[in-house]
């Protein structure tokens, strides 16, 4: 039995959860698959799979093996991309998912540098949300949040800040707050999450005092460039992570207020992959890419403020079950 390649199976069918998924990603045959993973039960003398017909379930022993054998493999994979450096350069479609704001402020006005050293290279990008991360069409997922756990390889590429702003027709007709508690006589703008919370318990912190605010929501969605149309157009108040929004600030079309004050709970952006893909000199080209893009962005923030920031832990509302809510940051709004 060829135990590497065995190895290798193994790790796929956990990935891509049955062995048939498994045989036609890696263009074998499913009996190929069954038969390589069996034979490496039998050598363990335990079994690392339940077959069943909902897929695969790792036993105890599957669980211990699979973390070490991924990692195992990451390794190998990773050392024969390093002695293979330079041999060809990348072909090929990639398919990228992507938050429509991150798109749109961050990465497409960069895509040209990406395009033209890259000529043979074809994107397909989508827009998506975190509840299209585990489909299998998607190469590379680039999301605002917090990774989900599970077997995708998750990479940091930037910790956003809160923001607070508004037009500058907004700020003419009402007087800029001074302290987060003067937001409750202000109309706001408030987004609703993955998670189905509509974020309108604003959370800020100063020299040790904190202040939770809930703001008068007057327009609320679940699509951030609805709001910040709105928000450009003078409809109100909205809290934005600075790097989807930077062009805005920066042109001064929105206008910052409490800037001495740290709103809390600003997310991560990341980029997430199936495992399996780390092999790919596609995905690794873009991922690096990726990581430039958004080193250049940090290194463009406000000026008076750090380049960069410590990254923020996953608040306790922020999950992926439907009904998970929590009074202290956010509040579920019933039915209209």
């Amino acid at each position: 039995m060829d135990k590497l390649r065995a190895i290798q199976y193994f790790n796929r069918a956990v990935e891509a959860g049955s062995f048939a998924a498994a045989a036609r990603s890696l263009a074998v045959s499913t009996p190929a698959v069954t038969q390589l993973v069996g034979g490496l039960e039998r050598s363990l003398g335990v079994m690392l799979v339940h077959r069943s017909p909902r897929g695969l379930l790792l036993t105890p022993q599957g669980e211990r093996y699979y973390r070490t054998s991924a990692r195992l493999v990451d390794d190998l994979l990773e050392l024969e991309q390093q002695l293979g450096a330079g041999k060809g350069r990348p072909r090929g479609t990639l398919t990228v998912g992507m938050r429509q704001s991150v798109a749109e402020h961050c990465v497409m006005p960069r895509i040209a540098d990406f395009l033209s050293r890259f000529p043979d290279v074809e994107l397909v990008m989508r827009a998506v949300t975190t509840e299209q991360l585990d489909r299998q069409t998607l190469d590379l997922t680039v999301m605002v949040g917090w990774p989900p756990e599970g077997n995708l390889i998750a990479r940091h590429l930037a910790q956003t800040r809160h923001i607070v702003c508004a037009s500058p027709e907004y700020w003419a007709k009402a007087s800029k707050p001074q302290h987060p508690n003067d937001l409750r006589d202000h109309h706001c703008l408030v987004f609703r999450n993955d998670e189905g919370m509509f974020v309108d318990r604003w959370n800020f912190a100063k020299e040790g005092e904190q202040c939770g605010v809930d703001v008068k929501a007057r327009l609320l969605s679940d699509n951030r460039s609805w709001l910040d149309a709105a928000a450009l157009a003078g409809a109100g108040v909205m809290r934005v992570t600075d790097l989807t929004a930077g062009s805005y600030l920066s042109s001064g079309r929105l206008v910052p207020v409490l800037t001495d004050w740290d709103s809390m709970e600003a997310p991560t952006i990341y980029a997430v992959y199936a495992r399996a893909q780390k092999r790919s000199k596609l995905l690794r080209v873009f991922l690096d890419f990726l990581v430039q893009v958004f080193a250049d962005l940090e290194t463009e923030r406000m000026s008076g403020r750090a380049t960069t920031i410590a990254r923020v832990p996953q608040p306790r509302w922020f999950g992926h079950d439907r009904g998970r809510q929590s009074a202290h940051v956010a509040h579920q709004k019933p039915p209209r």
